[in-house]
C-alpha cells in the first residue's frame, strides 16, 4: 500500500460516483447515485475492464473505517426515540416481514442456483 496506490484508487471511486450522478440527473430516476457507482464499479471489476487491485488499498481501508459511519444513524435513533417508541410495533413488524422476505428470496434463489449448476 503506498500512498500512489491510495490516491489512484480514491480518485477513481470519486470519478465513478461523479459518472453516477451525472447519468442519474440526466435520466431524472430515483436511484441514490453511490448505488449506480457501486453497480457500475461491480461491473467493471466482473468483467476485467479494470483490475481489482487498482482500488484494493482504498477499498481495505474505507472497509475498515465503515463503522464510524454508522454514528450518525445511531445520533437519529436517539434523537428521534420518541417516534420509534410510538411506532414501535410497524416498525417491528417490517423487519420482521422484510428479513423473512429476504431469507425466502435467498433461498429460492440458491437453490434454483444449485439446481442449474449440477445439471
Amino acid at each position: 500500500m503506498n500512498p500512489t496506490s491510495l490516491l489512484r484508487g480514491i480518485a477513481f471511486l470519486l470519478l465513478l460516483q461523479w459518472i453516477s450522478t451525472v447519468i442519474i440527473n440526466a435520466l431524472g430516476i430515483p436511484f441514490p447515485p453511490a448505488l449506480l457507482g457501486m453497480l457500475i464499479l461491480t461491473g467493471l471489476l466482473c468483467y476485467g475492464i479494470i483490475p481489482a487491485e487498482s482500488v484494493e488499498d482504498i477499498c481495505d481501508i474505507l472497509i475498515s473505517k465503515m463503522g464510524m459511519l454508522f454514528l450518525p444513524a445511531g445520533v437519529s435513533v436517539m434523537l428521534y426515540f420518541d417516534v420509534i417508541q410510538a411506532e414501535f410495533m410497524p416498525i417491528m413488524v417490517t423487519i420482521v416481514l422484510c428479513s423473512l422476505a429476504v431469507l425466502a428470496v435467498t433461498a429460492l434463489f440458491l437453490q434454483a442456483m444449485l439446481k442449474k449448476g449440477g445439471r
